[in-house]
Order: structure tokens, then sequence, then C-alpha cells
């Protein structure tokens, strides 16, 4: 019984066992906060490239520049009393890479007011000549409107 008590008494007591037990919660603990902070610094990094994609996503949907032959929208980009000038005007944008540019007369030669419209392209909404018209602003600082085609 003398060796019952004294190996009783060697070991820990019961307020030692409580604060290793409550010390190994707490690393449990530790340890579950620092994983869920870990996934919650990925969860937001992948929120945040999914934003950056998201957004690359939609600035080259806008750079798309979506023609169809028969859209009823035009954008305009210049007008001009003199025809030989918008057509030069024309030729220009065309060599500047916006091939559907084109020439329109428009009032009355009988009237004297007549001006020739240099347009691109023809679209099928006007978001996609809008898309358009925000990158002839934004690169070439050019002033437009998107016209309906008659």
């Amino acid at each position: 019984m003398l060796a019952i008590s004294i190996l009783h008494g060697c070991g820990p007591s019961d307020e030692e066992l409580r604060e290793q037990e409550q010390a190994r919660q707490q690393a449990v603990q530790d340890s579950l906060q620092l994983v869920y902070e870990q996934q919650m610094a990925e969860m937001r990094q992948d929120s945040i490239e999914q934003a950056r994609l998201a957004e690359i996503a939609e600035e080259e949907a806008r750079a798309r520049i979506e023609y169809v032959a028969d859209g009823p929208y035009t954008l305009q980009i210049e007008s001009w009393r003199s025809k030989d000038k918008a057509e030069a005007r024309a030729q220009q944008w065309k060599e500047m890479g916006f091939e559907n540019t084109y020439v329109r007369e428009f009032g009355s030669e009988e009237t004297g007011d007549l001006w020739y419209r240099v347009r691109i392209g023809r679209f099928a909404t006007s978001d996609h000549a809008n898309n358009l018209k925000e990158k002839l602003s934004e690169e070439y600082e050019t002033d437009s409107w998107v016209s309906r085609v008659g």
C-alpha cells in the first residue's frame, strides 16, 4: 500500500492533469485557428484572382469589335462638308485598323446643306457600338456617337 501511495504521489496531481488537458485543448484550438486563417487567406486570394480574371474578360469583351453586315447601329466619328476630306479621313481610319469605315452622304445638294459623314461599322446592338465608342475615346481621344441606320 505504501508503494501504491508513493507511486500515486509521484504522478501528476489532479490540478496538473487539468492544466495539461487545458494546454492540449488550447494547442488544438490554436491549430484550428491557424488552419482557419490560412483557409480564409486562400479564399480571399481566390476571390481577388476571380475578380481580376472577370475584369480581364470584361475588358477583352469591350475591346472586341463585333461588326454585322446589316446591323441597325453605326458609329459616326466625323462629318465634313468636303467629300474628298471625308474620304481621306475614312481611309486614315481604315489604315488604323478600322476596315469597316465608310462615308455616307447626308442632306441635300439642292439646299446647300450637304455633309459627308465618316462612320465605322454596322452593329447588331447599341452596346456593341458603344464598346467601340469607348475604345475610340480612350485610345484616340475621339468624340463620336452611336447612330441608328435607317
